[in-house]
Formats: C-alpha cells, sequence, structure tokens
C-alpha cells in the first residue's frame, strides 16, 4: 500500500466489536475511536433479526452517537449486514478541514447532514436516509428518499451533479416484488427518473447499490461543488467493463413501469483532484468483464477478476485518460468487501491479503446486485 499522508483529503477508518449485546458493542466502537480529524459520517454494520429490529436499533444508534458527539454529531448509517466477527463493524468518514473552512451541522427534510463550506467550495455529507422501511415497498421507499434529498440540495442552492459519491443499500437486492418487480431494477428507475435533465459534465457519482437483510432503502452522499475553478472532478471508465449506465437491456432484470429497464447511473470511479494530490472514489466493482459476469468460477476467480478490474481503473495509465496529471497508480487506503457467501469468506480474504497484507478491510455477509456475483469491492484512493 502506498499513501502519501499529508495529503489525505478525507478518509475512512474502520473499527470492529466482537459479538456481545447490541448496546454493548456499540459501546465498545465509540470508546474506541479517536478522531484523527473531523468525522461527518458513521456507519455501522451488524445483523438484526427482522425489519422492527434494524428500526429499533437504528433509532438507538442515532441517539447513543448524538449523546456522545453532542451538538457536533457526525451523520449515522446503520447498514443490515453480518460482519466476518459476527459483531459489529465501525467505518468513519473523517474529513481533514483546512483554516478557511467553516463546518455547520443542519437538518432539512428530516435529513440530518453536515456542510462544510469555505469561499467558492462547498462540500455536503448525507447519511442513513431511510424511507418508511415498515410499510412502505421498495419502489416507494426509494422515490420518497430522491425526493427529500432534493429538498436538501435544493435548499442548499447545490445542482444534483454535485454528488460524487453514493452508497445505496437495498434490501434483498436481488429478490423481486409479486409483480415481478426486482428491487435493484425499481431503485435504478427511481435513480434514472431523480437524475433526470441534469447535465452531467464531470460524469455521474462513483456508486454501490449493494444487498442488505433488511432497511429498506438507505442511501448515503457526498457533494462537492467548487466554483472557483481549484478544483477538477472526472468520472473515471473501466476499458475492462462495459460503463454500468451503458448496460444494454440483456443484463437488466425485472419487470418495469417505464417502457425500458433503466441502467444503474454510476461511473466506475470519480476522481478529484487539485493542485498535485487528489483522491479517488472507487464504486463497487466485481467479476464483470465487458457487460457480462464471470459465471462458472470460484470466489478465488472472481476476487482476482475484482482486484484486476481495480487496479486497471486507478492504473496511471487509465486515470491520465481522464485529464488527472497523476504520475502514477492511486495509492489504494482501504476497501470495503462484500461477500455472498460465508463459506467464501476466508477464501476471499486469502486472496486479497495476499495482495495487500497491510490494506484495511471491512468484511461484511450480503447479497451483491447479480444473482451470479459472489463478491464485490469498493474503496478509496489516493492521487498524486
Amino acid at each position: 500500500m502506498t499513501t502519501v499522508q499529508q495529503h489525505i483529503e478525507i478518509t475512512h477508518r474502520f473499527y470492529q466489536a466482537k459479538k456481545a449485546l447490541f448496546e454493548e458493542m456499540v459501546a465498545h466502537l465509540l470508546i474506541e475511536y479517536t478522531a484523527l480529524y473531523m468525522p461527518v459520517r458513521m456507519v455501522f454494520f451488524s445483523a438484526p433479526m427482522d425489519s422492527r429490529e434494524y428500526v429499533a436499533q437504528f433509532a438507538y444508534l442515532k441517539k447513543t452517537v448524538r449523546g456522545h458527539f453532542g451538538d457536533a454529531c457526525p451523520v449515522v448509517s446503520y447498514v443490515a449486514q453480518p460482519v466476518d466477527t459476527d459483531g459489529m463493524a465501525l467505518e468513519v468518514h473523517e474529513v481533514v478541514l483546512t483554516g478557511e473552512d467553516t463546518v455547520s451541522y443542519r437538518k432539512y427534510a428530516g435529513i440530518s447532514y453536515i456542510a462544510v463550506e469555505r469561499i467558492g467550495c462547498r462540500r455536503l455529507f448525507l447519511g442513513g436516509v431511510t424511507g418508511d422501511v415498515l410499510h412502505w415497498n421498495i419502489r416507494e421507499q426509494a422515490d420518497d428518499v430522491f425526493a427529500r434529498i432534493r429538498q436538501v440540495i435544493d435548499a442548499e442552492r447545490m445542482p444534483v451533479s454535485a454528488i460524487i459519491r453514493q452508497w445505496n443499500y437495498i434490501e434483498k437486492i436481488t429478490d423481486c416484488d409479486n409483480a415481478g418487480h426486482q428491487h435493484y431494477q425499481d431503485f435504478n428507475d427511481a435513480r434514472s427518473q431523480f437524475y433526470a435533465g441534469v447535465e452531467w459534465s464531470t460524469g455521474y457519482p462513483a456508486a454501490t447499490g449493494i444487498g442488505t437483510r433488511w432497511g429498506g432503502i438507505m442511501i448515503d452522499m457526498d457533494l462537492l461543488l467548487c466554483e472557483d475553478g481549484t478544483v477538477f472532478m472526472a468520472g473515471v471508465n473501466n476499458p475492462l467493463q462495459v460503463a454500468a449506465h451503458a448496460y444494454s437491456q440483456q443484463v437488466l432484470l425485472g419487470k418495469t413501469a417505464l417502457q425500458v429497464r433503466t441502467t444503474p447511473k454510476f461511473e466506475r470511479a470519480k476522481a478529484v483532484w487539485k493542485d498535485d494530490h487528489g483522491f479517488v472514489y472507487i464504486s463497487g466493482t466485481a467479476a464483470i468483464r465487458g457487460e457480462k459476469s464471470l459465471e462458472g468460477v470460484g470466489i478465488e476467480e472472481q476476487t482476482l477478476a475484482t482486484l484486476e478490474n481495480i487496479e486497471y481503473l486507478v492504473s496511471g495509465n487509465n486515470l491520465r485518460q481522464t485529464g488527472i496529471p497523476v504520475t502514477g497508480d492511486a495509492g489504494l487506503i482501504n476497501f470495503r468487501v462484500y461477500v455472498k457467501y460465508r463459506a467464501d469468506m476466508e477464501k476471499a480474504r486469502k486472496v486479497i491479503e495476499s495482495r495487500y497484507p497491510e490494506l484495511p478491510v471491512i468484511y461484511t455477509l450480503t447479497d451483491v446486485c447479480r444473482s451470479e456475483l459472489l463478491i464485490e469491492i469498493e474503496g478509496m484512493g489516493l492521487l498524486r
């Protein structure tokens, strides 16, 4: 792992708690965490028994985190995915502030978020945005979540195209409802309508669309708008893969209320560059070449193919194609790894650790966006 610590502007830090009572695991993680920079988002991973327990535990998390941090509280997300320890994991997103930055903790349309601003440049961090988990279907939740996010973005006078990173958590992502509508496709249709009419001059956001056991729809977002010309942003393609937003109808599943099934609207990565350094958000990446999944092979082969996709994606040669004058490959600083079957967890870990023995990694157990895929990996990288 190659990093340039003085160039970190945003970082994701990982913590683990062994299996215990829910309240004990939360307390352990909050005690273990010590901020290096300013925390803007806390993402908890655990395994509630059902949707009602998810809602109750999520409420407890938000209350407890607020009690811990007071008014300077990071946004909180709760992902219903078991972790490899059978306990709880915590991912904290931190931002390095400059002397010119001001920070505001705000709430609008029922959404808590954080604004980091300086003259000519603004950033927003939204987290844990959910619909009515207990009563609404996936499409209803997705439409509601996007409608309220739109209210926040409009209130902040930022364009939708300022979204640079989006995490989309979708309960039982590959399941279909009684009408034949796949959960992931319903979500993609709602996202496409939310993005419609927007000029994506720097490409769509980096994104992950991943399954959860419970929780309906939940979205986290990072937004960045710099009008002073000091920051360059670009979507990053991967020549090994068809862009997700250019998929054919053959790889999209389920019925749709629209004329055609809409594609997943995200880039393989999103790079942010300032002066002589930057960072790159790596979208959820799987063993897909072209637009077809690597089928009929085991977890080791899919893991290797996924890592090769990421390595080519953030290679210096590929990044320079976006217009960013990097001097080499991105320095990977973390991975979040989603594995479909528990029996494959250790096999995937061995492959990843053999290639990146010192890289901080969280492993969770969940369904991926295609039923034949066994693993998905996302991450962050530093640019120089």
